[in-house]
Parts: structure tokens; sequence; C-alpha cells
């Protein structure tokens, strides 16, 4: 292993996660906290399987006066919970409790949520399209082993060693993409051999456990080629967009284990984006809840920590979606953020 890219798996090795210890395997429930203190329930754990008992997004959602008159097959647990632990990065994990059951618009439909002030960021960020920003990850029910992702800055040194060392598979990857592009409808302006050798810069970057004790990295990455039509858009370059996992393999070197590989614009709005947002340590290995979501629509998925090339997913649970010709709802365009009622 080069000793640069040693020194990086190092460190990695040696920062403190943010960890919840576990007991014995239980039912508990994990969800997401927006910056405005919506807290959407994702999925349920189960005596070693995933569940999603919350309702997910409708037309019309149903909402129950009450957060007391709230079905109980909805909690995917054995009594109604009555506080949740929330996780930050960087704080002390701590409880906390619900004030009531709402919705919010989700994309183009609408959400059941739960709200709670003591969950809410202090300074609220802006919304990209319809997606809004989350910053912590709540959980209830019974012992759940949680770990949040530590993110690295895509400027950093570590984040430069990290991508001199995937240059070569993100080289691999990229002509495994092209050569499967039987219609040709992408031909890169640059040679093959120019193309290896141009950068490969990160838009994300989280590090987190791996599936035998080691530590991997979850990367958003690209490489930029100069857009050669039309007119209107030479601004605006062509983008090789790769998502996954960089594991070490069986030879010490770096692979990837991908979850989104294409050919994009500048905008990259064409593309299935990801981010993850905690792991769970299950018996089965660490689990990696990542957001997958592009301008139309978003899902969350559950992902056992990668061994191959292929990613393992255990559970897609859909989270809004807007269909062809649907525009930015009003309620949505007029405030970047519903109030909860």
């Amino acid at each position: 292993m080069p000793r640069r890219l040693a020194s990086v798996l190092t460190l990695a090795l040696s920062a403190a996660p943010l960890v919840a210890a576990a007991q014995a395997p239980s039912t508990f429930t994990v969800a997401v906290v927006r910056d405005d203190g919506i807290v959407l329930p994702v999925a349920t754990h189960d005596r070693g399987r995933w569940r999603t008992p919350w309702p997910g997004p409708a037309k019309e959602a149903e909402v129950p006066v009450r957060l007391e008159d709230c079905p109980l097959a909805w909690w995917g647990l054995p009594s109604a919970p009555t506080a949740w632990t929330l996780f930050v990065p960087g704080e002390t994990p701590r409880t906390f409790r619900m004030d009531r059951i709402t919705w919010v618009p989700w994309y183009c439909q609408q959400q059941v949520v739960l709200h709670s002030r003591a969950a809410a960021r202090p300074l609220l960020r802006l919304p990209d399209g319809f997606r809004t920003p989350k910053h912590a990850v709540a959980v209830t029910g019974g012992d759940a082993s949680i770990e949040l992702p530590r993110e690295v800055a895509p400027g950093s040194p570590e984040a430069a060693t990290l991508l001199d060392a995937l240059q070569r598979p993100f080289n691999q990857q990229e002509r495994l993409m092209l050569a499967g592009d039987f219609f040709g409808r992408y031909t890169p302006s640059v040679s093959a051999e120019a193309r290896d050798g141009m950068p490969v810069t990160a838009l994300s970057i989280h590090e987190g456990p791996g599936r035998h004790g080691d530590r991997i990295y979850f990367v958003e990455m690209e490489r930029r080629y100069p857009r050669r039509g039309p007119s209107n858009l030479q601004w605006c370059d062509e983008v090789s967009y790769m998502a996954g996992w960089a594991r070490r393999g069986s030879d010490g070197a770096l692979d990837l284990t991908l979850v989104e590989r294409t050919v994009t614009s500048c905008l990259l709005d064409s593309v299935v984006r990801a981010v993850p947002h905690v792991i769970v340590h299950t018996s089965r290995g660490p689990t990696w809840l990542l957001e997958l979501y592009r301008p139309t629509f978003a899902n969350f998925g559950l992902f056992l920590a990668p061994e191959g090339d292929a990613p393992e997913l255990l559970l897609l649970r859909p989270a809004g979606r807007c269909e062809p010709g649907q525009g930015i709802p009003d309620r949505v365009r007029s405030s970047a953020w519903r109030q909860p009622e």
C-alpha cells in the first residue's frame, strides 16, 4: 500500500466516531431530522430485519389530530415511544420529545411527519430545490448501536490523498461505463489516455465502518470535460459522476463499490446523488442509511457495508417525487420552510 494512503487509513482508524453502544439486537426506529425540527421515521429494525411501518409520501396525507392518536402500527414498536435520542455531528447524544404530528410538502407530495422544537437547528439553511437540509438523526425503541459518518472536507489533505489513490479505480470505472454505452450517446472529446490523466474532484466525502472492522469512505466525485454544444450551453461542462464506497481490495489497493455511475451535465440534474446520514451496527454488519435524490424524486436506502463490486441493498423507502410537468408548488415557492401547524 502506498505510504500516503496508509496514513489516511490510519487517521480514519484513529478518529473517534460518535457511537451509541448496543446490547442484543432489538426493535428500534431510525429517523432523519431536518433543520426545522421535522422528524421523518425512515425504517424500523425488528430482530434482524428492516421494515417501513411509518406511512410514505402521498398525494394527500391523512394526519391524526393528536400525537396520541397515531396508530400503533405506524411506530413499528411494541408501544408508542415517549422519548427519542438525537444524534448531531460533534455533539453529545441527548434525549428529546416530540411536540406534535403534522404534515409537510415532500417534493410534490405530502408526508406525515413529527415535529420537535428541541430537535431544530439554531440556523436554518436554504433548501436545494425540493430537498430540505437534514442535520441529525433520531432513534427510539430498544438498544441501537449508532455511528454518524465522519465528514471529510473535499479540500483537505486527507481528501487529496484519497483522490490520488482513487484515480486508478475511477479510470477503470469510467472506461467500463463508456464501453457499455452501446448506442454511442456520449463520445468523449479526449482520448482514453488523456482522460486517465485528468483530475478527479470530490463533491463530498464521508468516512465510516466497513464490513470487517476496517474503515471505508463514501465518496461523491466527478471529472469534467468541456462541452461541445449546443452553443448556448458551452459554459456548462460534461461530467463523469460516480458515488459509492472506497474500500481496500484483496491486493491492498482501493476499489470502488458504486451506487451511481453516469455522464451528465455540470448541473448534475440527471444523476441520482447520494449522501450518508447514519450507520447502524447490526448482527449482519454496519448498515449505511443513504439519501438518494435528484431534482424530481428521492429515496432512502439501507445498504450493508460493501464486500464486493455490487452494493447490497436491504431496503428502499420512497421519499417523495414529482411527476413529469409538475413544477415547484406555490406553497414551497412562497416559503422555503412550511411552518408546522
